[in-house]
């Protein structure tokens, strides 16, 4: 998932993949959720989720347009709900236009991301904080959704999320050595420059040489013709998986190879053997510990689990959908027709709530689309309610945050409520 989104690390990239994302599933909140999903996994960095929940307002605005065109049978009905269903579309498409460009430019010129990373950032800072001043993740894996949901998880799939934010990361890179030390057990190498460490104390080098020899595998000696930069993140996923393997199997270069090609690193750990340790425990190593679906490995059980958790979720939403159209949606149609001669802003709020109750934007302004049409709800009117769809909409997108409760998954999911709160400011 790592790799696949990096992809969008281009904005454009990633306002497209919002579109075409949010179109598809026709729903912004279950786009929206799945970024914050991600985001909060730390398989997505917020910047890059920006432009695609920027996307993701576009396309939601496809559902309503669609709906329109229900009314093909009749010109003017055709045209006022089109007209309604344009207001949803242009309002996010301006929004996008301004506000994109202007967090490109400002992260470009000062490198620490735009005026909606920062603003949502500095929330995120404030809800975040426990008190002693640690902002980073104070109540990460205390959620209530995880803590009410997590048992049964577990019964169906259980993953080691360290093989999986070490494959996200990826390999680390074979340096060649420049020079090493044979004394230690290394393997000389031809045409190449062999030193002796004149610096370590004798003591250092013995015990180097102990701890070697446990490590050395059936040909007795230790290949140190090349090295490898572990970055810190990837450096504690790969001790996390094992902690017994990693003391055991990986090499520190230090009394190997020469300090200038140590220092190479800066601050990352050099290690001589982190190629071999990456394949065997992480790129060959069990994604699937336990559950049911364990016994299929992990193709067989992730497309069992997959199959299972999309029949779950696809029922869900069906009977989600179902019964808030039937409670809310039918005697709400009576109180939006009321709103026509409300103010504005009351307009809004009613807005605001309805979409808050049914879960989804796309179904508001769907259900908002017709009632324009039959001349119902006059233009002037459908603005009001359509501003308020989309902050209703970001309730889902706070939700979801909280199965994460982590800093990034509060952060972008402030992003999302405050872009559509600048849109309708400007």
């Amino acid at each position: 998932a790592g790799r696949m989104f990096g992809a969008v690390s281009n904005p454009m990239a990633g306002l497209m993949v919002g579109i075409l994302a949010t179109v598809l599933v026709q729903s912004s909140s279950t786009s929206t959720s799945i970024v914050v999903g991600l985001v909060g996994a730390e398989q997505m960095t917020v910047k890059m989720a920006i432009p695609i929940i920027m996307g993701a307002n576009i396309g939601t605005s496809v559902t309503n347009t669609l709906v329109s065109m229900g009314q093909v049978d009749d010109r003017i009905m055709l045209q006022r709900a089109f007209a309604g269903a344009t207001v949803h579309d242009m309002f996010n498409m301006l929004t996008v236009l301004a506000l994109l460009p202007l967090e490109l430019i400002i992260d470009a010129a000062k490198g620490d991301g735009g005026p909606l990373f920062r603003i949502t950032q500095a929330f995120a800072d404030m809800a975040m904080d426990s008190g002693d001043g640690n902002i980073d993740d104070p109540l990460k894996d205390k959620s209530p959704v995880k803590i009410i949901t997590s048992p049964m998880v577990k019964v169906v799939i259980s993953n080691n999320k360290y093989i999986i934010n070490a494959l996200s990361l990826g390999a680390p890179a074979a340096i060649a050595t420049s020079a090493v030390n044979t004394s230690a057990g290394c393997v000389a190498l031809p045409r190449r420059l062999l030193w002796e460490s004149s610096m370590q104390e004798e003591d250092d080098v013995n015990s180097s040489r102990v701890l070697l020899s446990r490590r050395l595998a059936s040909d007795g000696l230790l290949s140190c013709s090349k090295f490898y930069c572990v970055g810190k993140d990837l450096d504690s996923n790969l001790k996390k998986i094992s902690p017994t393997d990693y003391k055991e199997k990986l090499t520190e270069c230090k009394g190997y190879i020469s300090s200038a090609d140590i220092e190479r690193c800066g601050e990352d750990k050099c290690y001589l053997d982190a190629g071999k340790y990456y394949t065997k425990f992480v790129e060959e190593g069990e994604v699937i510990e336990r559950g049911f679906v364990a016994s299929g490995g992990d193709v067989g059980g992730g497309i069992i689990a997959l199959i299972f958790a999309l029949a779950i979720l696809g029922c869900s939403f069906f009977g989600l959908c179902r019964i808030l159209k039937f409670l809310v949606i039918a005697s709400a149609k009576k109180y939006i027709i009321k709103v026509t001669g409300m103010n504005d802003y009351v307009a809004m709020f009613i807005g605001v709530v309805l979409t808050v109750v049914v879960q989804s934007s796309s179904i508001t302004t769907s259900s908002l689309t017709p009632l324009c049409g039959v001349g119902a709800i006059p233009l002037n009117k459908m603005f009001p309610l359509t501003l308020g769809a989309n902050i209703g909409t970001t309730a889902t997108a706070l939700i979801a945050a909280l199965s994460n409760f982590t800093h990034d998954a509060i952060h972008i999911a402030l992003c999302h409520l405050f872009f559509n709160i600048f849109g309708i400011l400007i």
